[in-house]
């Protein structure tokens, strides 16, 4: 029923926040939920506690750790980052014409 589903919640736990957030049927008669954990960094407990009169309880808990990327594990290149890339890029640029000019720069000899 879908007054039923209104009911049905799902919520993230750590030690400072919490997340609470409703389930939402699909076409194939799961229920899901998606949200994003905080930017915080620990152990999350995720619970489903559905308790309705004349209905099966439910309870499910999964704990899972949120931690930082690892080096390796972020983009190569991050598309916000370009216009940091180009200014390195033109800096260079710039340091190869500078050097030329300046190692193959000859002042014409002085006539008095």
């Amino acid at each position: 029923r879908s007054d039923d589903v209104e009911l049905a919640q799902s919520s993230g736990i750590n030690a400072e926040y919490g997340v609470r957030a409703f389930l939402v049927p699909d076409p194939a008669g799961n229920f899901k939920v998606s949200f994003k954990v905080p930017d915080v960094y620990g152990v999350f407990q995720f619970k489903v506690n559905y308790d309705r009169t004349g209905y099966t309880h439910l309870y499910s808990t999964t704990q899972v750790s949120v931690r930082p990327f690892r080096h390796t594990e972020y983009e190569r290149f991050i598309p916000s980052a370009y216009p940091y890339y180009a200014s390195a890029f033109s800096m260079m640029g710039g340091l190869i014409v500078f050097s030329f000019f300046f190692l193959y720069h000859q002042e014409k000899p002085k006539t008095e």
